[in-house]
């Protein structure tokens, strides 16, 4: 996901000191009324002053996430900040999303507020095809947009004059290139039933809720591969990795590594083969799983 977070996080910070100050003296022009509106800036607004629905949708997993997102996701990530944060695992986190240009402090400045929850997805067809989905707190509006914003679905499609992309307010708020954003809110309502989630689903089904997750097929030594850390007992860090369809000098290098794992510190070290599917349950002090290799 580095590329695309990369280009993400370039756009963004480019755009927030031009676009903007390009729109505030030359105004947005609003293809379905066909006025040139004056831009909202420098304003707090509350969600439900916005107008139209607000998306209210699950959100508690990367299963959550990809239910919602439209086919073609070929990364996608997702992050329980508030659960995860405070622990051990929390600085080993926070530095893989700022690698990924996705830093928490790039989250929070989109939106001015102290993001909770994230996803972001990338697409097949484009390195800069993506869809950012948060939840933050207060749910308030601080960036400039459009005020007369489009409607689709009965949701207000903020587009932002910040940035060169949209948003849809709610749980979660949805961000990203416009045609991705309209794509999702088709999904929402049933209008579209083909999602990633169906891709990803005989992966998925083995793989527990966690507060950060990650899957891919965008990768060399296995069809689809999904990973995902949760907090254990006692000061532990559990990590669950599946693979589908592995190569052979995968499995042999993880089934080496579970045969000494006692020695090395592991209180479990679990391979599981079920068909295509090899699926890696380990637990230990939160260092030994960060340093465990998967690949």
């Amino acid at each position: 996901m580095k590329s695309a977070g990369a280009k993400f996080l370039a756009l963004f910070l480019v755009s927030t000191m031009v676009l903007s100050s390009i729109a505030y003296f030359t105004g947005s022009r609003d293809d379905d009324s066909g006025k040139v509106p004056s831009v909202v800036e420098n304003q707090t607004i509350d969600f439900l002053d916005v107008g139209g629905r607000l998306v209210n949708e699950p959100f508690s997993s990367i299963h959550d996430a990809l239910r919602m997102t439209p086919e073609g996701v070929d990364k996608a990530e997702y992050v329980d900040i508030e659960a995860i944060l405070q622990t051990p695992a929390g600085p080993f986190i926070s530095s893989q999303l700022q690698m990924k240009g996705l830093g928490i402090d790039v989250l929070d400045r989109i939106y001015g507020a102290n993001t909770t929850r994230m996803y972001f997805a990338s697409f097949k067809d484009s390195d800069e095809s993506f869809l950012l989905m948060t939840i933050f707190e207060p749910k308030i509006v601080q960036f400039p947009f459009n005020p007369i914003p489009r409607q689709y679905r009965d949701y207000k499609v903020l587009h932002r004059l910040d940035t060169v992309h949209s948003n849809v307010l709610g749980s979660p708020t949805i961000f990203g290139p416009q045609n991705n954003v309209l794509a999702t809110l088709d999904v929402i309502e049933g209008a579209n039933t083909n999602t990633s989630y169906a891709r990803y689903e005989t992966v998925l089904a083995k793989a527990p809720r966690a507060e950060y997750q990650r899957i891919t097929d965008n990768i060399t030594f296995a069809d689809q591969f999904y990973i995902g850390l949760t907090t254990g007992e006692n000061n532990t860090l559990a990590r669950t990795t599946v693979y589908l369809k592995p190569e052979s000098e995968i499995v042999e290098k993880i089934e080496s590594l579970g045969a000494n794992s006692t020695e090395r510190g592991f209180a479990e070290y679990n391979i599981t083969r079920i068909d295509d599917l090899m699926v890696v349950s380990i637990r230990s002090a939160p260092m030994n799983v960060i340093s465990e290799a998967y690949q």
